[in-house]
């Protein structure tokens, strides 16, 4: 044991100092999604593991369901860090490797709850023996009693996030964290071969998430079977959409993730190219899945029945962003497509008549739903097809003060505006229709006449939902191809200006010689004119005019009045 001051952690072989796995790239496992999870999940037991770097509200989580707890991490640093945020005498905090760990277990020394939810990537040390992913599942294996339960990360390499990554792998991975290497021949790479390898360790899989994780903390967890069942547009692919969006939104990346989702669901390998999963043997989770929701700090769960997802907001801070306040409760959505791909496959195909019956019916139910006062922000990526109508999403919002529905109408458009010029889709309409062309339109055919103040107030209320619906995205995250795209439709109005100043150039140039043709046709008149002036012609026309008033002998006496003095 070791003692410093009021903080002591339990050593054994292995222990790394200095190290730390709390910072860096990857943080340790934990967030409220996870947490949500355990809370669910974690039957109580007498004696718990939780092997690897997580934080402390994990351990918090676990203890709370165990008579006492055992949390292995291999850094003292990071051992006394958890030791002092978890002061609990039930826990106990030991620093080493798990293969030093394992060393010192005795008979009757087994967890009947063992929880490795960052996986087994950061249990070794530099003391440690070369060991692959097989070595390391065993050696924590070997921690759990018959009939324990076990909960297991297993990290994957054919994530589309790994794939689309740009960097190569020395720079993705690096060799400061210590991981094995990527090309391990052991480690599972597929939910199936992830069953198989537990299996054969004798852990018996009962339910498989798909993990999506921003830096080590859980995002987005899918049941896997129900994120291969799922398809483009769905609501299990909008959030697995948005969860990769956030996990590699600093990632330099060959090219946009949410159209490679689209293709893996629609493939039904949607489960297969998630960053990760999380094994679960023992207890069948209770949902289908656990994300986080509109609200900083709250947690959506949901579950799949009879083609409807119902939905749990567990809110913990309902702020938005501006206006804009996120929806909690339990709601109920259907499993269809989104209104948004309906409107891209129809402009895609310049179907104009089937993209005007679906603006005509969606603004049909927008103002059916705002004269029942039951209308928040529309957001056409999110809002599916219910049947002959439409529903709201998974995560929803309202604005702060009231909006008539041809403002969120607007707002909606708007944003469809950004998503389709954005990501380059093809569509109809003329490339000189600008923005607020385009908008007018749509809400025309939604059967609204926006005025200025409306279409601005929607760009306003677009621009709100961006901000909490969207991930920014870093300058180092923009991705190659869409960086490509933008390089040749900048090339492409570069050209169209250059002709159109081509074109202003030779009106100029036309103009300017009008001009001089002009000027010298003046300059002509004024010469011809003094030549006239000048003339003997001229000069006897002059003395005819003077000769004619003196014929007039009152008009000069006026004339001679009018010059005299005191006149």
């Amino acid at each position: 044991m070791t003692d410093n001051g009021s903080i002591s952690v339990e050593v054994v072989r292995g222990e790394m100092q200095p190290w730390t796995d709390w910072s860096g790239g990857r943080a340790p496992a934990g967030g409220p999604v996870l947490t949500a999870l355990l809370a669910d999940l974690l039957p109580s037991s007498s004696r718990a593991l939780v092997v690897g770097p997580h934080g402390s509200d994990v351990v918090d989580a676990v203890a709370a369901r165990s008579a006492h707890t055992t949390v292995l991490v291999r850094s003292v640093s990071d051992a006394e860090a958890l030791r002092a945020a978890t002061p609990s005498a039930g826990v106990t905090i030991v620093a080493g490797s798990l293969d030093g760990f394992v060393d010192r277990l005795g008979e009757g020394d087994a967890f009947d709850l063992v929880l490795a939810a960052d996986g087994v990537d950061r249990v070794m040390s530099t003391d440690s023996s070369q060991q692959d992913w097989q070595r390391r599942a065993t050696a924590l294996a070997r921690t759990a009693a018959a009939g324990a339960v076990v909960l297991v990360a297993v990290w994957n390499d054919f994530a589309l996030t790994e794939l689309f990554d740009r960097r190569p792998a020395h720079q993705r991975h690096g060799d400061d964290e210590w991981w094995p290497l990527h090309d391990d021949p052991s480690r599972p790479t597929s939910p199936a071969q992830v069953r198989a390898a537990l299996a054969g360790l004798g852990l018996d899989v009962s339910t498989l998430y798909s993990v999506i994780d921003v830096a080590g903390e859980a995002h987005t967890l899918i049941e896997a079977d129900a994120a291969a069942g799922t398809r483009p547009g769905h609501p299990a692919a909008r959030l697995a959409v948005r969860a990769v969006d956030a996990a590699a939104a600093d990632a330099p990346l060959l090219a946009p993730l949410a159209e490679s989702v689209d293709a893996a669901a629609r493939a039904g390998q949607l489960g297969a190219v998630t960053p990760g999963w999380l094994a679960v043997c023992g207890p069948v989770a209770a949902r289908t899945v656990y994300a986080r929701s509109a609200a900083p700090s709250s947690v959506l769960t949901a579950n799949l029945h009879d083609g409807r997802w119902q939905l749990t907001d567990r809110t913990g801070d309902n702020r938005g962003s501006g206006d804009l306040i996120a929806v909690a409760g339990t709601a109920e959505v259907p499993d269809t497509e989104s209104v948004e791909r309906l409107l891209l496959r129809a402009a895609a195909a310049e179907d104009v008549p089937e993209f005007r019956r679906i603006a005509g019916r969606l603004g049909d139910w927008a103002r059916k739903h705002a004269a029942a006062d039951s209308l928040g922000v529309v957001r056409l990526d999110d809002t599916g097809v219910d049947g002959d109508t439409f529903a709201s999403g998974v995560l929803a919002w309202r604005t702060a003060v009231d909006s008539s529905a041809v403002e969120l109408l607007s707002a909606a458009w708007h944003r469809f505006h950004d998503r389709l010029v954005g990501g380059h889709h093809r569509h109809p309409w003329p490339p000189w229709m600008t923005e607020q062309d385009l908008v007018r339109t749509w809400l025309g055919m939604s059967g609204e006449e926006p005025t200025t103040g409306v279409l601005a107030q929607g760009r306003q209320l677009a621009d709100q939902v961006a901000a909490v619906a969207d991930v920014r995205r870093t300058d180092a995250g923009q991705d190659l191809r869409t960086s490509i795209a933008d390089a040749d439709a900048a090339k492409t109005r570069a050209a169209e200006l250059a002709g159109h100043v081509f074109g202003l150039e030779r009106t100029l140039k036309f103009r300017d010689q009008q001009l001089k043709v002009r000027e010298n046709r003046l300059r002509a008149l004024r010469t011809e004119l003094r030549n006239i002036k000048g003339s003997r012609a001229a000069q006897v026309a002059e003395v005819i005019r003077k000769v004619a008033v003196i014929r007039d002998p009152k008009r000069v006496a006026r004339a001679v009045k009018r010059r005299l003095p005191g006149r």
